[in-house]
């Protein structure tokens, strides 16, 4: 009889085992599920947004940042990247301006500008990189400039002379998108700030024509249950009557 009742307990045991992990493999099962239904809604956002970019008339929307709402809890903006600075692109003279503007000291703004545009040119002998290798491994630094553009603008904290403070500051104002001098009619009073510093008004822009060439599109989607996703990506655009209208740059979340 002990035998029996003792089995009669594992028994037990083993079956609400099985039901607790069949209850979580259920839970698990409905979160992602929920989670790609988030996710496909902000997709889905994100392609309207484009849609209204490219349009023409009263279906256009501009890429000033403002939230538009759709319906299900979905709300998309788009911003253009056509005011910000791309480190990869801007001049010594542009990268002084910017980090003066962010608050550092005419000296070390020119130094900072000096170490970045070293950071993304190639040596022009292994003297020149042997030197410039000793230069940061006695600064403690982790990395060697590499020689090459940057690839993400986190890469900006392992340069000579950076501070995390600075960098903080600077950030919200960079992009590794756009190809051209920031357009002042659409960049920030402190990107304006940089450009007097620099003495560059903006004559270097060449100016958009039609619609802007490089935007950010960032959509919010919930999605059944507790599901939230937020998905942003980087489009270039081009024109509606093209056979490919927009090229995606980059295209993170959810």
């Amino acid at each position: 009889m002990l035998i029996v009742l003792w089995s009669m307990v594992l028994l037990a045991l083993i079956l609400t085992s099985l039901l607790a992990n069949g209850r979580s493999a259920v839970a698990l099962a409905a979160n992602i599920r929920n989670a790609a239904m988030a996710r496909a809604r902000a997709d889905g956002a994100i392609n309207e947004a484009l849609f209204h970019s490219l349009a023409n008339g009263p279906a256009h929307w501009s890429p000033d940042g403002q939230w538009h709402e759709l319906p299900d809890n979905l709300r998309v903006r788009v911003q253009t990247l056509g005011g910000l600075i791309n480190p990869n692109e801007a001049s010594t003279n542009l990268l002084a301006g910017f980090i003066q503007a962010c608050g550092a000291s005419e000296t070390k703004a020119q130094k900072l500008a000096a170490a970045i545009i070293d950071w993304r040119t190639p040596p022009l002998t292994p003297q020149a990189e042997a030197a410039r290798q000793q230069l940061y491994r006695q600064a403690g630094l982790r990395f060697a400039p590499p020689g090459a553009p940057f690839s993400d603008l986190a890469e900006l904290q392992d340069v000579l002379g950076m501070t995390p403070s600075l960098l903080k500051t600077m950030l919200p104002y960079m992009s590794l998108y756009q190809t051209d001098d920031p357009d002042p009619a659409l960049a920030s009073p402190l990107v304006r700030r940089a450009l007097q510093l620099a003495h560059d008004p903006g004559s270097i822009h060449k100016g958009f024509t039609g619609n802007f060439p490089v935007v950010e599109i960032e959509a919010q989607a919930h999605g059944p249950g507790r599901a939230y996703v937020v998905r942003r990506g980087v489009f270039s655009l081009a024109s509606p009557e093209e056979p490919h209208p927009y090229t995606v740059l980059q295209l993170t979340g959810g």
